[in-house]
């Protein structure tokens, strides 16, 4: 037989760009943490006086960045592929970031409910039962990945929760082997849609505290919103190798948005007293506390006083990071939550009109909407007539990449304009993203 050298050529090209986006991927990822745990510290700030839920929901995701690591090793060491066509290995890890998102929500809901209608603090109880909850949670789904790995039939396409919910073979066109099972997809679109109902709460709760940083909150954290487009998109596409930038632009969208979110919540932090000489003061108390902890375990007798002043104080700012914020303007949030006279102009206002709803309905509702996209995003493209899945077949790469960055950008655009407007007093607009 003569090899095909063209063929063989293409699959280094596309080999080689595999490679070339998963490593400058992984180095913006790794990037990407440290935005996020400085944006932590102004978030957690007792100053900013964050609503409970909001701060625990945003440093779980600590689980979800680190989950994902070991899922990636091991859809890499077992399989020799990256994480997104394991299936298994995927959905349980992106479930981690469904979880974070929805305590985020819920935190807003929590804060929302208490300081506008009852003007009381946010609920502490109501904090733990979140932490307990998504605590449970994320080790379930880490129990689901590996219970499969246990089971001993793990393949690498092995549908995650056993794909649960997709339907049978003969009643639509084959898909791609690597195609996302039904419960994965309603991870990611879950995920989307949280994340724009806590932006949309967030707005909102820059009026319930009279404090506008809140809206910047929203804007740091519109890219993070694209960076899932980004990761949808390329499951749309089956992974398909003409657009693997789709990984490296993932990566670089998070790293962008991790930044802008820092930056939203320094504006914030400033705005509520938080000084750099804080910043300072405290950095160097936690140094002494280190070098403290580590005297000790060098068998250091001296540093341990020290470490208890240290905690003693960490106990106090955490205590003082319980009081209730301001309530100037809660009586405008409060009309807006109980239907003001503002239409339902996008999915960021699902909080607003289901803000009546009891926690488990409202959950129920989003779980609900999460697996309409979820059905409609799988199985859609495949009731397509044959001569335009036979037309789509046959484009180019550079098409695929085309009609990629427009699902992209064009509704990260109408997300940017939507927020504009808002941004102008009185101003109202009309649209569906």
């Amino acid at each position: 037989m003569v090899p095909d050298v063209a063929a063989t050529s293409a699959f280094i090209a596309d080999s080689a760009i595999s490679s070339t986006a998963d490593d400058l991927a992984g180095s913006l990822f790794g990037a990407s943490l440290f935005p996020w745990l400085i944006m932590l510290y102004w978030l957690k700030h007792p100053t900013v006086e964050a609503p409970p839920g909001v701060s625990f929901g945003l440093t779980f995701l600590l689980a979800f960045v680190f989950g994902t690591i070991p899922a990636a090793i091991g859809a890499g060491a077992l399989f020799g592929v990256s994480l997104a066509d394991s299936d298994f290995f995927h959905g349980a890890a992106e479930s981690i970031l469904a979880i974070t998102n929805c305590v985020v929500v819920l935190g807003f809901r929590d804060a929302l409910e208490k300081d506008v209608n009852t003007h009381t603090a946010p609920d502490n109880d109501g904090s733990a039962r979140l932490r307990t909850a998504a605590t449970a949670l994320g080790a379930i789904s880490a129990l689901s990945a590996i219970a499969v790995l246990a089971s001993g039939s793990a393949e690498v396409h092995t549908p995650w929760l056993g794909g649960v919910g997709n339907l049978p073979a003969g009643l639509w066109p084959a898909e791609p082997i690597n195609a996302l099972s039904v419960p994965t997809w309603i991870i990611h679109t879950s995920s989307l849609v949280e994340w724009l109902v806590a932006m949309g709460l967030a707005w909102r709760y820059a009026d319930a505290v009279d404090r506008p940083e809140w809206k910047g909150v929203t804007w740091g954290m519109l890219p993070l919103h694209t960076s899932g487009i980004v990761a949808c998109t390329y499951h749309l596409f089956y992974n398909a190798p003409a657009i693997t930038w789709c990984v490296a632009l993932q990566a670089g969208t998070t790293c962008i948005g991790n930044t802008t979110l820092a930056y939203a919540c320094l504006r914030l932090a400033l705005a509520c007293g938080w000084t750099w000489q804080m910043g300072k003061e405290e950095a160097a108390a936690w140094l002494a506390t280190v070098s403290a902890d580590l005297s000790q375990l060098v068998g250091g007798a001296g540093g341990a006083d020290e470490g208890a002043g240290a905690a003693g104080t960490q106990s106090a700012v955490t205590s003082a990071s319980s009081t209730s914020p301001a309530d100037e303007g809660a009586t405008a949030a409060a009309e807006a939550v109980n239907g003001g006279t503002a239409p339902l102009v996008g999915w960021e206002d699902l909080g607003d009109a289901w803000a009546a709803d009891s926690d488990a309905s409202f959950l129920a509702k989003l779980a609900a909407l999460s697996a309409a996209l979820a059905y409609a995003v799988k199985y859609l493209p495949a009731s397509f007539p044959p001569f335009l899945t036979a037309a789509w077949g046959s484009l180019p790469d550079e098409a695929f990449s085309a009609i990629a960055l427009a699902v992209i950008f064009v509704p990260t655009g109408l997300n940017v304009a939507k927020w504009q407007q808002r941004s102008k007093e009185d101003a109202e607009f009309v649209g569906d993203f």
